[in-house]
């Protein structure tokens, strides 16, 4: 019997040091639990370094990989060009100005760090007034972002996906997004369920990958051609600014109020700072 105990707590242990989403994250920024941008193994090329089929040096040198430098501007420009259709005459961007900002400066810290068989992945929060204003609701974007081959790309995985108010308040009476949603963040691969949105692009270089409509693509170097007012910038940033420093505000009330403890304070406290 403790011949057979210990045989399963090697089997367990091994398993555990195997399997790569223990090891392979690289968390780039991190809101919560729920809004995090990572860099993390894609299980698509990958599966070739492994085996030993071919280097990574000659992936990057065939495909012209990752890591790769790209403007941070020019990357906003990218995701501010891309729109989903509301109806005949109305359009809304993919992602919201604070969203494109934040997106956008760790794309470009990530695609410098990032191996040819990694993706980006992100899942990303915003908020809509509803019921005429009497409340709000938490909306969360998910997808996947990577460089090939001299192009940028981007699969959606989920959009608008509504907050499960109920489930939060069950598991995390203080709201402090201790409770982690199952994202999909997309796949290179064909989804079983496709993203149904229709969207358009205001750049000319940006397109649907053929037979995907979750699959956006973006030629660097045409995109870098396109110039991005700095008042766009500049706003876009102070945006992120401030909305950090009020969530200071917010959790130091919830210490003074003892809604949060000592730790749950300290620890979101961590997390707002890496993002200063």
């Amino acid at each position: 019997m403790m011949k057979l105990t210990l045989k399963f707590q090697v089997a367990i242990i091994s398993i555990f040091f195997a399997t790569p989403s223990f090891s392979s994250d690289t968390i780039l920024w991190s809101e919560d639990e729920n809004s995090v941008i990572k860099i993390q193994n894609n299980n698509f090329e990958g599966i070739y370094l492994k085996k030993g089929n071919i280097t990574e040096s000659e992936l990057i040198e065939q495909k012209k990989s990752q890591p790769v430098e790209i403007n941070e501007q020019d990357i906003f420009t990218f995701l501010s060009s891309i729109k989903i259709i509301k109806n005949k005459s109305t359009t809304e961007s993919l992602f919201t100005e604070k969203q494109q900002n934040n997106l956008a400066k760790h794309l470009s810290i990530g695609l410098k760090k990032a191996k040819p068989h990694q993706d980006i992945l992100f899942s990303l929060a915003k908020e809509k007034i509803a019921l005429g204003g009497l409340k709000k609701q938490t909306y969360f974007i998910a997808g996947r972002a990577f460089f090939n081959d001299g192009l940028l790309n981007l699969i959606i995985g989920e959009y608008n996906r509504l907050a499960n108010s109920a489930y939060e308040t069950a598991y995390d009476p203080t709201n402090q997004g201790l409770v982690e949603y199952n994202f999909n963040y997309g796949e290179r691969v064909a989804p079983k369920f496709p993203f149904n949105e229709k969207i358009v692009f205001t750049l000319s270089s940006v397109t649907m990958k053929s037979g995907r409509t979750d699959w956006v693509t973006v030629n660097v170097e045409e995109l870098h051609k396109t110039t991005l007012s700095n008042d766009i910038v500049k706003k876009g940033s102070k945006s992120n600014k401030d909305t950090l420093i009020q969530r200071f505000k917010i959790l130091e009330k919830l210490r003074k109020e003892e809604l949060i403890t000592e730790e749950e304070y300290q620890q979101k406290r961590k997390v707002l700072l890496r993002n200063l």
